[in-house]
C-alpha cells in the first residue's frame, strides 16, 4: 500500500513475517540483570538507563534498545510482567541458527527489530545503544523526507521504532484469487490481528466485503494458552450483493487499550510501521458449488492453520510483506 503511494525505502514484506511460537527461555532477563546489579542502577538513574543487546557473529552485526514509551528502558526490562526472555529453544526444539541459535532476546510488545539474535553481550549503560539499527534504521521519519539526503537531518532525532501499531491480515481469499458466493450470500474470510505493543489482546475484528460501506464482525478463534501479545487468528462469513464479479475485502481490528487500525496510515521513508486495513484485492466472486458451510469453513482453516501456536501457517505466503 505505500508504494502504491510513493516509493519506500525497504523490503516489500506484504502481510507474511509474523508468527506465533512457544518460547523456552534461559534464566529470565529480569534475574540476570538484578543479580548483576542492574535494579540498584534502575533506582538510581531511571530516564537514562538503558540495557543493549548486541551480537558480533560475522558478518553480521545486530543491536537494540528495550524503549518503550517514556518508561525508563531499564525498569522495562526488570518490570515482572515483561516477561522479557533469553530464549534457547523454539516450539520445543532448539534454536536454528537461523532464529538465534544459541540464545536470542524475545521482547513481547517490543518490535522484532529489537529482538536481537545470537546475543554474546548484554550492557546496561546510560544512554541509548550507538548501533547503527538503533540510531539509523526503524524510525518513523517524517512524511516531508523523501530521499536518503534529506533524512541525514532527522535520524538523530526521531525516536526508534518499539512497539508496533494494532494490524491485521487476510490469508483467505488471497489477492487476485477468488472467493466463492454461498446459498448465504457470503463468501468466507480469515485471517490473523495483532494488538499494539502490549496493549492486547486483539478484541474486536471486523471485515468488509463492499469496500468498507458495511462492515461485519469477526469470530475470533480461542486458543489455550494465549497471551495478550499473541496473535488473534479470525473468520468470518461476509455478504457480497449480487451481481459484483470483483471486490476489495478489508479487515480492521481492535485492541483491548480500544486502538483500531485506521484506513491507512501516513506515509514514511522507511515503509515501517504500516497498519492501514488488512487489503485483498481484486478477488472474483464465483457461486459456490463446494458443500455446506461447515465443509468451507474446514477446508477455510486447513489453508489457513488451525493452530494458534501456528508455527508456520502462513508458508504459503512467507516473505512477501
Amino acid at each position: 500500500m505505500r508504494t502504491k503511494l510513493r516509493e519506500v525505502r525497504g523490503l516489500n514484506w506484504n502481510a507474511g513475517a509474523i508468527m506465533n511460537s512457544s518460547w523456552t527461555r534461559a534464566p529470565g532477563l529480569r534475574a540476570i540483570l538484578a543479580r548483576a546489579g542492574g535494579t540498584a542502577l534502575s533506582a538510581s538513574e531511571p530516564a537514562t538507563a538503558h540495557v543493549a543487546f548486541a551480537c558480533h557473529t560475522p558478518p553480521l552485526l545486530l543491536g537494540g534498545n528495550l524503549v518503550r514509551g517514556q518508561e525508563s528502558p531499564l525498569s522495562r526490562a526488570l518490570r515482572e510482567d515483561g516477561q522479557v526472555l533469553l530464549a534457547t529453544a523454539m516450539n520445543g526444539a532448539p534454536l536454528t541458527p537461523n532464529h538465534g541459535y544459541p540464545v536470542r532476546v524475545v521482547a513481547p510488545g517490543i518490535a522484532g527489530a529489537r529482538a536481537v539474535k545470537w546475543v554474546d553481550r548484554i550492557t546496561v549503560q546510560m544512554g541509548e545503544s550507538e548501533n547503527v539499527y538503533m540510531q539509523r534504521d526503524y524510525k518513523i521519519l517524517p512524511p516531508e523526507v523523501r530521499d536518503s539526503q534529506q533524512a541525514e537531518g532527522y535520524w538523530g532525532r526521531t525516536p526508534a521504532v518499539q512497539e508496533m501499531p494494532v494490524n491485521s491480515a487476510i490469508a483467505v481469499p488471497v489477492e487476485g484469487g477468488a472467493a466463492e458466493r454461498g446459498d448465504d450470500g457470503c463468501v468466507g474470510v480469515s485471517g490473523y490481528a495483532v494488538p499494539s505493543g502490549d496493549e492486547g489482546p486483539v478484541t474486536r475484528v471486523e471485515v468488509s466485503a463492499d469496500g468498507g460501506q458495511r462492515w461485519t464482525e469477526a469470530e475470533l478463534l480461542q486458543y489455550p494458552e494465549e497471551g495478550k501479545w499473541a496473535w488473534k487468528l479470525w473468520r468470518a462469513r461476509v455478504r457480497v450483493p449480487e451481481g459484483i464479479g470483483k471486490t476489495t475485502v478489508y479487515s480492521r481490528a481492535t485492541d483491548k487499550a480500544g486502538n483500531t487500525q485506521p484506513e491507512r496510515s501516513q506515509w514514511n521513508l522507511r515503509g515501517v510501521c504500516y497498519n492501514g486495513y488488512g487489503v485483498a484485492a481484486d478477488v472474483m466472486i464465483n457461486p459456490d458449488d463446494a458443500g455446506s458451510m461447515e465443509e468451507r469453513w474446514h477446508r477455510e482453516e486447513n489453508m489457513f492453520g488451525a493452530g494458534g501456536k501456528g508455527a508456520l501457517a502462513w508458508k504459503w505466503k512467507w516473505g512477501t510483506r
